[in-house]
């Protein structure tokens, strides 16, 4: 089983970090490489609240992969942070087939979840579209 690539989709949430943690520690035992990305939507252009919201959009997300990667630490693994825009299921799909990802660890569900029993809609919709194998983190 081939662990080198594992792309993580991180939404901040508890779960997604116990996703990462997962990943972490499988890429641990082929010093593979984790690419780890939040996806924020697309900001039309428009005033200053509107840029301001964006600034704020990817501000957040740059704290938010800072902590991941301080959370990755040195943990033979090599470490890798991409800041994406649009549709989190979209997204982490076009890129685990365009990085050639070996796997996709990601959490059932995350920051938008209305119920702890049931599978988010991204992930979901990861599982059923994914040509690679998807773990999910409970």
């Amino acid at each position: 089983m081939d662990l080198n690539r594992i792309l993580v989709p991180l939404d901040g949430s508890k779960k997604s970090f116990e996703a990462l943690d997962r990943a972490i520690t499988l890429a641990g035992f082929t010093h593979g490489q984790i690419t780890c990305i939040h996806v924020i939507p697309h900001v039309i252009e428009g005033g200053p609240r509107t840029k301001a919201f964006d600034k704020q959009l990817v501000e957040d997300a740059k704290i938010l992969l800072r902590k991941a990667e301080k959370r990755a630490g040195n943990k033979n693994v090599k470490f890798i942070t991409k800041i994406l825009r649009g549709s989190p299921s979209y997204v982490t799909l076009h890129t685990a087939k365009a990085g050639k990802f070996d796997h996709i660890v990601m959490s059932t569900t995350g920051s938008g979840s209305a119920s702890k029993d049931m599978i988010g809609s991204v992930s979901n919709h990861v599982l059923q579209k994914s040509k690679i194998p998807v773990y999910l983190i409970k």
